[in-house]
């Protein structure tokens, strides 16, 4: 009955809109006006993820027939809506949303290949970072700048970018906005359709505001999460109205998203009144996803198509009517995002402190060409991933019937203050105070120093002058100290013959270039003013002095691993060629000579399936000096070494250590093994068998030793073996690892807590 009471009503108004009007000509006869088809809206509530119901709801429509002729929403509904609007088929629409990581969207994460080398190598070791704003500590206003949202919004809405009137798109669109200063409901219904999109969605607090026509505007749904007045007022008749706004229990208010949204639907109240008072058909989606279930696509969409059907007899009635009054073929909804587009000009607008040259560099290849979306984002990234900025938004704006490129740039805080923590058995506990300075010294300069404090204490400054696709400039100042064992017999790690200490105050000089912020070539010079304590043989007093170095170097280095730790892709190598000169005329001169010293790293993952990686890797290092002997069979009692700093020690779990010689040895105690030549080859097996939770099977064999001849005698080979169980925590690793070698049969445990610095 309540079904037959609905066909009835809304047959009515149909029938409204047939009667014919007769027009009295003075003649007996009548002539009938044609009757007038009603305009149809279909309005779309906000609700996030939830929105994601309506995809199953334009499913039905389009099988019932059922077009629509202006379409609203507000938010998440602003989304899908616009998307329809242009032209988009439903199932086109899963197709991108399945392409998309959500979790990494909606974060501003940008993978890890697009971080600059230098951000690498100083920024994925912090727990907490504060911006530094006119020379005060402070908090950021947003969670998120919504940066990786633009490029997507840009890509999806790119088929309608020229369009500025939303009135001239396939289906007429507007969504909705709130003024950030005035508190009242903005109507966008011109402008730049993929900015509209981001003022609609721009959830306040999670997203920063979206400066557009003028003004500052948040989440449309802040006010009027159910535009059906906006709609109503543009001359519509009829109102399909689609929602998903449900009340909340207090076991749902869980996350700190579900209790803002919640907050904020207490100031949309009259409005959904209003709205629900003017709606026609309502159509209301209950579920128990939250807002942020983006990744539950699939499953809403199931929903919507479900809810939809339950209203399939009413929308197929209201098709039908429709068209026996004028019949309106369906729209072609075969709209795809766009491959490229003609550049006329490159614009940028926002940069004070980073040189326009920098922009050239980068952009400059756009103009006057077409430009692929792709080749954009992929630039984009990049220049992201230098930390100069905040975000890096684009439009593509018609001027004299040109298309510009037009990037609106926000400069990043002039520095952030960060902390980290970190403990292992080899290092002992340390905390690291990081602090990140960028356009200080002249611009599109950027200045890293961290400083840890501990046993093992350490300081890193660093400057950098960016010149974006074409060389740069630094210079470095490291200085440490840090303490560790000997062993007289290697085999025997009980046997501890004395402690030996390194500090090192050294500063250089080098020229650099950055290949896609992936690779980078760094040749440079450097001073070291260095001392090491021992009491090993007859020297013991004598090299308790500092002595000098000079060094030349030359490096090639890649990072393109997906993440710092526990990595499940990518690559992390490093060459380096460095001449080593003693200047001190003392017993340095009788001890160490002048040396050339080079090393090659490299690890690499490989992804075997979604939680299982193979890790394989080698280190080859060597010291080559003058009269050095191949064999130990021709050594002297006069033999002059490399300095102490250059030798290769293996052994510990260390992955990032003080010196570059110092190479983790599974199965080995920390500095269990040192010489001038080293080879050592690692294959690890990482699997993820819980949510954060990781186990990894090691194995290195290698050797270490003082002869080249040595290295190739089977004799002297070392083999470790051993078991590391993982917690990908938010202070970085949790880890045990469990080991044996064929030189030390005991178990050996090394614990790790926390990121490496």
């Amino acid at each position: 009955m309540a079904h037959r009471a609905k066909y009835l009503i809304l047959s009515f108004i149909i029938l409204c809109w047939i009667l014919p009007a007769k027009s009295i000509t003075g003649q007996s006869d009548t002539i009938s006006e044609k009757p007038k088809r009603p305009k149809v809206g279909l309005v779309m509530s906000g609700g996030g993820a939830k929105g994601w119901a309506y995809i199953g709801l334009l499913k039905v429509m389009q099988e019932v027939g059922l077009e629509v002729d202006y379409i609203a929403g507000s938010s998440a509904g602003s989304i899908v809506g616009a998307m329809y609007a242009l032209g988009y088929d439903p199932d086109t629409m899963l197709k991108i949303i399945r392409e998309v990581n959500w979790d990494d969207l909606l974060t501003d994460k940008v993978g890890r290949q697009y971080i600059n080398y230098e951000e690498k190598e100083f920024g994925d070791t912090y727990i907490m970072a504060f911006p530094i704003r006119n020379k005060k500590l402070g908090l950021k206003a947003s969670m998120y700048e919504g940066q990786e949202i633009n490029l997507m919004l840009n890509r999806v809405y790119s088929a309608g970018y020229n369009v500025q009137d939303f009135s001239k798109l396939p289906t007429p669109f507007l969504c909705i906005g709130t003024d950030l200063l005035s508190g009242e409901a903005v109507i966008l219904d011109k402008g730049y359709l993929p900015m509209a999109i981001r003022a609609s969605m721009s959830i306040p607090a999670y997203f920063s505001p979206t400066f557009y026509d003028g003004k500052y505007l948040i989440d449309g749904g802040v006010v009027n999460n159910y535009p059906v007045k906006p709609v109503k007022d543009m001359g519509v008749d009829y109102i399909i109205g689609a929602d998903v706004q449900q009340q909340k229990t207090l076991d749902e208010l869980n996350s700190m998203t579900s209790i803002l949204d919640h907050i904020i639907g207490f100031y949309r109240g009259e409005a959904n009144k209003i709205a629900l008072d003017l709606t026609d058909m309502y159509i209301h989606f209950n579920m128990s996803y939250g807002m942020m279930d983006f990744t539950s696509y699939d499953s809403i969409i199931a929903i919507g198509e479900r809810v939809a059907r339950q209203h399939y007899d009413e929308l197929k009635n209201l098709a039908d009517s429709l068209n026996a009054i004028e019949y309106k073929p369906m729209n072609s909804y075969h709209a795809k995002p766009l491959d490229s587009v003609y550049i006329h000009q490159v614009i940028f607008k926002g940069n004070n402190r980073v040189e326009g040259s920098y922009f050239k560099n980068t952009f400059g290849e756009f103009e006057n060409s077409w430009m692929k979306f792709d080749d954009l984002e992929d630039k984009i990234r990049l220049a992201y991933g230098s930390r100069f900025f905040t975000y890096l938004f684009y439009e593509l704006r018609i001027e004299n019937g040109n298309t510009n490129l037009v990037l609106n740039i926000k400069e990043a805080d002039i520095g952030y203050l960060s902390v980290g923590a970190h403990f292992d058995t080899d290092y002992s506990v340390s905390l690291l105070l990081n602090g990140a300075f960028r356009n200080v010294i002249g611009k599109s300069s950027k200045i890293f120093t961290d400083l840890v404090v501990g046993p093992n204490p350490r300081f890193r400054g660093l400057y950098i002058k960016d010149n974006g696709a074409k060389p740069g400039y630094g210079g470095k100042i490291e200085i440490y100290s840090f303490s560790f064992n000997t062993y007289q017999d290697p085999s025997n790690i009980s046997a501890v013959t004395e402690r030996w200490n390194f500090t090192n105050f050294k500063a250089s000089l080098f020229a650099q270039k950055i290949l896609r912020n992936r690779h980078w070539f760094r040749i440079g010079g450097y001073y070291e003013y260095f001392r090491f304590k021992s009491q090993l043989e007859n020297i013991a007093d004598s090299t308790s002095d500092y002595n000098s170095y000079a060094n030349f170097y030359f490096s090639f280095n890649s990072d393109t691993r997906d993440r710092s730790f526990l990595a499940t892709k990518g690559i992390l190598s490093e060459l380096r060629l460095v001449y080593v000169t003693p200047l001190s005329n003392n017993w340095v001169q009788e001890i160490f000579e002048h040396s050339f010293v080079f090393w090659l790293k490299y690890d690499q993952s490989v992804p075997l399936s979604r939680k299982l990686s193979i890790k394989p890797g080698f280190f080859l290092g060597g010291s080559f000096q003058k009269n050095y002997p191949y064999s130990s069979d021709n050594a002297s009692s006069n033999l002059k070494l490399p300095p102490a700093q250059h030798w290769f020690y293996m052994g510990g779990q260390s992955p990032v250590n003080y010196v570059g010689g110092f190479q983790p040895f599974t199965g080995v105690n920390f500095v269990q093994r040192y010489g001038i030549y080293q080879a050592i080859f690692r294959l690890k097996l990482q699997y993820n068998f819980y949510q954060k939770l990781y186990a990894t099977i090691m194995a290195d064999v290698g050797a270490t030793e003082w002869y080249l001849e040595d290295i190739f005698k089977k004799e002297n080979w070392v083999a470790g073996y051993g078991i590391k169980l993982s917690y990908d925590s938010f202070i970085g690793p949790v880890e045990v690892s469990m080991m044996g070698s064929n030189i030390y049969k005991d178990v050996s445990f090394f614990i790790n807590l926390g990121y490496w610095f």
